[in-house]
């Protein structure tokens, strides 16, 4: 088999109702040069059966079929049975846009970036059966190159938004050492992730396309529940040790406090978010900020409480973020003006 220039890795797990869209998104791009590897985790309501016929019919489609073992279990099998030159992940339940593949194959001749990012459309479901569309800032296109130039790898993290890994394609020769944290069974596997791939010195590009359409549905690891948020919580420690590698990676001695401030910021403001938003009683936030706290002083060895002064020009509302934080005042963020909430009435 001639290597193809795309992996896609689909896990699946129970989706016979969502499967076949998110499968034909892909084997419908007009760049036709892929390989689909669909990672069947599990499923016990007929999504095994149409995983073979899709690859009875495309001999583009591989099928694999493993015991349960999670989304990240899933993802590393796909990456220890992927070709291609580039891999891209896609969940079953999400679509991949018509151009998607055109769009990354000329990013990858333009830039030859080991990661090349595009836009995004999230659509959250507000009640059973009811999509809306969630705007997002869209960025700039930029890139990242490798080495060490911590005000790039701020300013493209600014531009290309949150990391996820679905609105990406990395070159596969960088990912051999690197895997989904199998821990990971309730989300924050994707930021996880993407600080390994930085943290191993990758260039990156950006273009704000849309090339992947993101379904947020009531059932999605996504969504922040109570339960969700308490897992998280247990691989919070992981993720700041990852983001904090990635920014000592990335970063001049002189420039790692500003980076380190900024990305503390980041992920304070998004837990911040998730235990407002899962409506967290007390007891699960002072948890949670518990581990937070122990976690940040084992990954950097201190806890800046004037960090929110080197963000504050950046972003206010991580700014505030980290001054709510350092006056162990966080609660207070829950009371704040929600502007997710707005756009969706």
């Amino acid at each position: 088999m001639q290597q193809p220039l795309f992996s896609i890795i689909i896990p699946v797990y129970n989706s016979m109702e969502t499967l076949s869209a998110a499968a034909k998104s892909i084997l419908k791009q007009s760049e036709r040069d892929l390989e689909l590897l669909l990672v069947d985790d599990g499923s016990r309501d007929g999504s095994t059966r149409l995983c073979q016929r899709l690859a009875e019919e495309d001999s583009r489609v591989r099928v694999f079929v493993q015991k349960n073992g999670g989304i990240c279990a899933a993802r590393n099998r796909g990456l220890a049975e992927a070709k291609g030159r580039y891999v891209g992940f896609c969940d079953d339940d999400d679509v991949y846009l018509p151009r998607a593949l055109e769009i990354a194959k000329d990013m990858i001749e333009q830039t030859g970036a080991d990661v090349v990012r595009g836009g995004y459309e999230l659509l959250r479901e507000i009640e059973e059966g009811r999509m809306a569309m969630l705007p997002h800032e869209k960025g700039s296109p930029c890139r990242l190159d490798s080495g060490k130039n911590g005000a790039a790898y701020l300013e493209f993290l600014r531009s290309s938004g949150p990391q996820f890994v679905w609105n990406a394609f990395y070159r596969r020769e960088l990912l051999e050492d690197i895997h989904f944290d199998e821990r990971c069974r309730a989300g924050l596997e994707d930021f996880l992730f993407n600080a390994a791939v930085y943290a191993c010195d990758a260039s990156a590009a950006y273009d704000p396309t849309p090339f992947y359409r993101h379904y947020e549905r009531l059932d999605s690891t996504s969504v922040a529940t109570v339960r969700a948020v308490v897992e998280r919580g247990h691989t919070l420690p992981a993720w700041v040790r990852a983001e904090y590698l990635a920014a000592k990676a990335r970063s001049h001695e002189n420039e790692l406090p500003e980076v380190w401030a900024q990305r503390k910021g980041a992920f304070i403001t998004f837990l911040m978010h998730q235990l407002r938003d899962s409506k967290a009683s007390k007891p699960v936030c002072r948890r949670t900020w518990r581990i937070l706290r122990r976690a940040v002083r084992e990954a950097a060895g201190r806890d800046a409480a004037l960090d929110f002064l080197r963000v504050a020009r950046h972003n206010k509302k991580q700014a505030t973020a980290l001054f709510l934080y350092a006056v162990r005042l966080q609660g207070v963020y829950a009371h704040l003006p929600n502007k997710e909430e707005k756009l969706l009435r």
